[in-house]
């Protein structure tokens, strides 16, 4: 005898006994009784709703703060919509979170503490903008931080060293930047 003809034989005898073993075969299955299944009753969740944040965006040589309907509320909330820019029906407003000739954000959120404090990566454009655009791009992004209640925002280069920021009456920071520092850069 063959091992495959060992094997078929081993399966008819397997077939044969199971009736025996008390597994009874039919041909079509038997449908579950009421209630054996729990039922699930979907809740509704709610969507997240947009609350209106005030986020800066560059007009002329000054920030103009404009209620923007925001969902996420974080750090990388803000900087999504200062990159998406001003609402389209104000032409003379801007952003200046964009690299202009690659579209890249100029600062990526790397940390949030829990008292409130950003740690933005700046991108390498950053360092060839006009010194007056540097100004306004972190006025920008500090006023609008502070909105949402991120108070401090720290800039640092690629290697992870803090990086010295000219404030708006040309005095240079090396730490946190506040939103007070820049007030001088709003409209009315």
């Amino acid at each position: 005898m063959t091992g495959r003809t060992r094997l078929g034989l081993l399966a008819a005898v397997a077939l044969l006994t199971l009736p025996g073993c008390g597994v009874q075969l039919q041909d079509a299955a038997d449908p579950l009784p009421a209630g054996a299944l729990p039922t699930v009753t979907p809740t509704a969740s709610a969507a997240p709703r947009a609350r209106e944040t005030l986020i800066h965006f560059v007009n002329g040589r000054t920030l103009e703060a404009i209620p923007e309907p925001i969902v996420d509320r974080s750090a990388n909330g803000v900087m999504a919509a200062l990159a998406a820019g001003p609402p389209v029906d104000r032409g003379e407003l801007r952003t200046l979170a964009l690299d202009p000739v690659t579209g890249a954000p100029v600062f990526e959120v790397v940390s949030v503490s829990a008292f409130g404090e950003v740690v933005l990566r700046r991108a390498e454009v950053f360092q060839t903008m006009p010194a007056q655009d540097q100004v306004l791009l972190t006025g920008q992004v500090v006023l609008s931080m502070d909105e949402v209640g991120l108070s401090r925002v720290i800039i640092i280069d690629p290697s992870g060293a803090p990086v010295p920021v000219t404030l708006p009456d040309g005095r240079v920071a090396e730490g946190p930047l506040t939103a007070s520092e820049y007030d001088e850069l709003l409209v009315g």
